[in-house]
């Protein structure tokens, strides 16, 4: 596949590049600093640009068979689908958070809803917008992410609280779990929970 990687020097993003070329699709790069990539090697093109602006969005999905968005917020939900109906590519996987949803457990659900409500209003927002759009999108909710080596293998479900994954996730394992969500065409229309493996 031809995929789009917005967010692409940010921590999952990289993991994304990665593990998207040695799966053997065509990756193109978006991001603000392209500068900060550590390795190109593989990568179709690399974009330059502000992922809230219409224009440099529109130019960089165009002919993509989908996008993968590794930071997520309704601004950038926004100019995404806008882009994307533009351009007539369908296929959309956006990162959101498990807390979006969850109401258990209920003391770690409410101290995250605490301190970072402002941005868990904004990504249930985005998760909205996706939703009602007419896109074939999938909305990859991650647990807490960490930088420890990656497990190869997550725990995915599709309730609001978590059934039986770890907390704590691996940004290797998310972006596995990313480019999986992108391949798989019975995801679509679809918000999952990724955790990490017990």
């Amino acid at each position: 596949m031809k995929i789009l990687v917005i967010g692409s020097t940010g921590r999952t993003g990289r993991h994304v590049l990665a593990q998207g070329v040695r799966r053997g699709h065509e990756i193109t790069a978006f991001a603000r600093r392209p500068e900060l990539l550590t390795g190109r090697d593989g990568l179709a093109a690399v974009h330059q640009g502000d992922a809230r602006d219409l224009a440099a969005v529109r130019t960089a999905v165009h002919g993509q068979d989908a996008v993968i968005a590794a930071v997520g917020g309704s601004e950038i939900a926004r100019t995404l689908i806008a882009a994307m109906r533009e351009s007539g590519v369908r296929r959309v996987v956006m990162t959101s958070s498990r807390s979006v949803p969850a109401t258990r457990p209920r003391l770690p659900v409410t101290l995250a809803w605490l301190f970072f409500r402002e941005a868990y209003v904004d990504l249930a927002r985005a998760e909205g917008m996706l939703q009602v759009s007419d896109l074939d999108w999938s909305i990859a909710r991650g647990t807490m992410l960490t930088d420890r080596p990656g497990a190869g293998r997550v725990h995915v479900d599709f309730e609001a609280n978590a059934t039986g994954g770890a907390m704590q996730l691996s940004r290797s394992d998310y972006a596995m779990a990313l480019l999986d969500t992108a391949e798989d065409p019975s995801l679509i229309g679809k918000a999952l929970g990724v955790c990490g493996p017990k």
